[in-house]
């Protein structure tokens, strides 16, 4: 027979009825609970709005402080190799002058993005590998297979281009260091490209559409927005430049919507840097910054129209493939490629 009740008990005891919980309630969720694509991620209940919006605060400062430490050892670094002094190697740099080690710094600097995005990841609250993709981490035969098809894109357009403009306009020569050179832009290109992705497709793109109640507005405006700034930040004042900057921009934001991560933009961004960058220790590299009015021209929208073409073929295989596209792991559902044409009504920030 149960015990007599005390006084204050109202005839029960206190464990009866079912187990009681002690301590402070448990805190919301930072992952998806309902399914998400890969702009909205961040669209959590754990995640308040504030949270995406100091991320790319930060994301801004570390990238210019990455960037100037960075330049400022590779100013001392080229110094010292040359033999000369720092005020000159720095006057080179303000000439508009790029040296071998001030290029390759300049890679280094952007792939060192990557770490820095997976801390600002945390900070809104979710593990670095969840802004890889909507299945936490890199899928590297994904990744592989959409470098295949956007390198042989990104090949033919020079292919092409070059053979009408003549090879003899390369102007292919041995100069000192070339090999050395040469192992750095094999070595350092991917992750140059990779940390631009992780930075404005992942952080800038994921924040701005997150914040955004609206499943599609929210990637589109998140994919204007950081094609916007991915041109500013390359400083051309040659209109051709721009629209192609802007335009490849939002192909990679839409390879990322459309596929569920950054493995597809990033494979495409790395193969076109690749083959843009593979014959510069053959070359005179010095004004390779050089973006300014005319040295564009609208030889680009075959490039852009390539591209687009290597972007279609990798949504269908995409699809074929059955690659994930949006999951909600903290709702404990099995991560599944179907990916429904409307999703349930987004959680509000808070």
């Amino acid at each position: 027979m149960p015990p007599p009740a005390q006084p204050g008990n109202y005839g029960a005891p206190p464990h009866w009825g079912g187990p009681q919980q002690w301590g402070p309630p448990p805190k919301p969720p930072t992952l998806p609970t309902e399914p998400r694509e890969y702009p909205a991620f961040w669209r959590a209940p754990g995640i308040k709005a504030w949270r995406p919006i100091l991320a790319i605060i930060l994301g801004a400062i570390g990238f210019f402080v990455i960037s100037m430490v960075v330049t400022i050892s590779a100013i001392l670094l080229s110094a010292v190799i040359t033999g000369g002094s720092v005020a000159e190697e720095f006057l080179k740099l303000t000439d508009g002058i790029i040296t071998p080690t001030v290029f390759l710094a300049n890679s280094v600097s952007l792939g060192l993005l990557i770490p820095l995005t997976f801390l600002l990841s945390r900070l809104v609250g979710q593990k670095g590998g969840w802004l890889s993709s909507v299945v936490g981490r890199v899928r590297w035969g994904w990744l592989m297979k959409c470098f295949l098809v956007s390198f042989l894109a990104v090949g033919a357009f020079f292919v092409i281009g070059t053979s009408i403009e003549g090879w003899s306009e390369l102007e292919l020569s041995l100069r000192p260091g070339w090999w050395l050179l040469l192992i750095g832009v094999l070595v350092v290109t991917p992750f140059q490209a990779a940390g631009e992705e992780y930075l404005v497709r992942g952080v800038l793109n994921r924040g701005v559409a997150s914040l955004i109640p609206m499943r599609t507005l929210g990637a589109i405006l998140g994919a204007v927005v950081s094609s916007g700034v991915f041109m500013l930040l390359h400083g051309a004042g040659d209109i051709w430049l721009n629209i192609t900057y802007f335009t490849m921009g939002m192909l990679f934001s839409y390879l990322a919507w459309r596929t569920g991560g950054l493995e597809a933009a990033v494979a495409m961004h790395a193969a076109n840097n690749l083959v843009a960058l593979v014959f510069l220790p053959f070359q005179d590299i010095s004004d390779i910054f050089n973006r300014e009015e005319g040295t564009g021209d609208p030889a680009v929208l075959l490039q852009l129209l390539l591209l687009g073409v290597a972007a279609f073929i990798i949504v269908i295989m995409a699809r074929r493939g059955n690659i994930v596209r949006a999951t909600a792991p903290a709702s404990g559902a099995p991560m599944v490629p179907v990916s429904p044409p409307v999703f349930a009504e987004p959680l509000g920030l808070s």
